[in-house]
């Protein structure tokens, strides 16, 4: 690797950035964001939210502390976020169940990202690089998603976390000491009850030491007690984090079923896409579908190709700024690599919010060595980047704006999704399209057909128009869960209102072996029993 000189040996550790010009990125953070404060909603965030009692109420926050994300369902999951809760109880505290005022609170902790980075960015080099790494990130359009949706609340503020931690770390020069200490654990702490990828923090901060700071063996060796209280702080979260889902990743392979090498091959494609997508922040998807590669194929030599460059580029170059920049990329991209465990929606926008930390510093020096040969074509390109860039994302903010409208757009850029299908459905019930519901249901069987849950929505959409064709949606999903007494109680609901008692009351009798406490297989029985006597 490159020899690099240590960033303390080129800033001044006493020169203060002037407060004017992050305010004014704070304020074009917001401006950007504005238009936000008219959507709803969306998805998730009515199950998280609106749904959950857990967050009304100050006195439930030890059970946030003892139940996983989608604890409200029933389900385990992989993720356990409890800060993630308390902050929505923060806001319904302050505004209740406003959708303006969460929207608001998300804009706000945007704009607090953007003005940590600039001050974090000013830390490691100069302030044009600063100025342009903030302004860019402000108006980024790959951020819409994280900042749009309530639910990627955990996305926003672990990168809070991040930044501080790690400007407070640069600002003691890599050697936190007494309460510094305890302050590192409890942001490192917080952050991992936040989100998964809080996890990578440490690595940050081994990283800035190593490649900005020039620390080795002996320099880590005196911070051993900070390093080792990081490392008690893990272990609390991760003695909470089992005792809460009943062990580190409950769900893992839920979705996709990968080998090893599948796994691999998909891995470095997927990395690939990413790296574009943070380039190239066009065509904004909610829903990216996802197709394993299996193969060595054209596609993954391309990405391999261009994943071995940006290694090539983190190894050769002397500016350290850069050499961090990509090893920050890589380590907070690197949770998003574990395709079997994050769930259906494997490439997801939202996974991008922390690694285009360094993605926008890197590209402010860039744009700094430009205008070292052409000054007014880089300011030209500058500020033609940042009005597209905030166009783009200001035009973005609207499709958030329901569940209708986005998943409307989102159909028209991965129309073979039959999760999206389903949601679509979903949406037009809600608007008692039942019709359209109806439409849109079928296609997410006919794509899906394997998914259980989508025959048995069909089923009940179709239950009260034609129960027959209702039976067979839910025959179809007896077959794919046939231990399940809910899919053997809701065929026989069907064959009862098709006409055919006798079959429904054995339907019930199953649904009764499987589960003697259903109380409405009991009833279900007892009722096409009765009028077979």
């Amino acid at each position: 690797m490159a020899k690099r000189k240590p960033l303390d040996a080129v800033i001044p550790p006493r020169q203060r950035p002037a407060w004017p010009l992050p305010v004014a990125l704070a304020i074009l953070a917001i401006a950007v964001y504005a238009n936000t404060a008219h959507n709803g909603f969306i998805g998730d965030d009515k199950i998280q939210l609106l749904e959950n009692p857990l967050v009304t109420d100050p006195a439930n926050i030890p059970r946030l502390f003892h139940s996983s994300v989608w604890a409200i369902l029933g389900i385990a999951g992989n993720y356990y976020r409890p800060v993630q809760f308390l902050l929505y109880m923060l806001v319904y505290q302050c505004a209740g169940f406003s959708a303006t005022a969460f929207h608001l609170f998300l804009v706000l902790v945007h704009a607090a990202n953007t003005v940590l980075l600039y001050f974090l960015v000013r830390r490691m080099s100069e302030g044009r690089i600063a100025l342009a790494a903030a302004a860019l990130f402000a108006v980024y359009p790959i951020h819409t998603e994280t900042v749009n949706w309530i639910a990627a609340l955990p996305d926003l503020f672990v990168t809070t976390l991040g930044l501080a931690g790690v400007l407070w770390f640069a600002r003691g020069r890599g050697k936190p000491h007494g309460f510094a200490i305890a302050g590192h654990c409890g942001i490192y702490l917080l952050a991992l009850l936040t989100k998964e990828t809080g996890v990578m923090l440490l690595p940050l901060y081994g990283g800035y030491a190593f490649l900005c700071l020039h620390h080795r063996w002996p320099e880590f060796r005196r911070n051993l007690p900070f390093y080792s209280a990081i490392f008690a702080s893990l272990a609390v979260y991760l003695a909470l984090r089992t005792n809460a889902l009943g062990s580190l990743a409950p769900a893992q392979q839920t979705f996709f079923h990968l080998s090893f090498g599948e796994f691999v091959l998909s891995a470095v494609v997927m990395a690939a896409q990413y790296l574009g997508a943070l380039l190239w922040p066009v065509n904004l998807n909610y829903f990216h579908i996802f197709h394993a590669t299996p193969t060595i194929t054209a596609v993954f030599l391309v990405s391999a190709l261009w994943l071995a460059a940006v290694a090539a580029l983190f190894f050769r170059t002397r500016v350290a700024l850069i050499s961090y920049g990509i090893f920050w990329i890589a380590v907070t991209m690197a949770p998003a690599l574990n395709l079997t465990g994050v769930g259906q929606n494997v490439f997801a926008e939202r996974y991008l919010y922390l690694p285009s930390v360094a993605f926008c510093w890197i590209a402010g020096r860039a744009w700094i060595g430009l205008g070292l040969r052409w000054k007014m074509p880089a300011w030209i390109a500058a500020a033609a980047v940042i009005l597209a860039c905030g166009a783009e994302t200001i035009a973005r903010n609207r499709d958030w704006r329901d569940d209708f409208t986005l998943l409307r757009v989102t159909l028209s850029q991965s129309p073979s999704s039959g999760w999206l299908h389903n949601s679509m459905a979903g949406a037009y019930v809600e608007r008692g399209e039942f019709d359209n519901a109806l439409a849109e249901e079928r296609l997410a069987a006919e794509y899906e057909p394997r998914s259980p849950v989508f025959h048995k929505n069909l089923g009940n959409i179709l239950l009260a128009k034609d129960p027959m064709a209702a039976a067979g949606e839910f025959q179809k999903f007896v077959a794919l869960e046939p231990g399940r007494a809910e899919s053997h109680c809701d065929l026989a609901l069907a064959l009862e209102a098709s006409g055919d008692p006798r079959q429904a009351a054995v339907e019930y009798q199953r649904a009764l072996q499987l589960d003697p406490q259903f109380r409405e297989a009991a009833a279900g029985y007892q009722r096409t029993a009765s009028n077979l006597r």
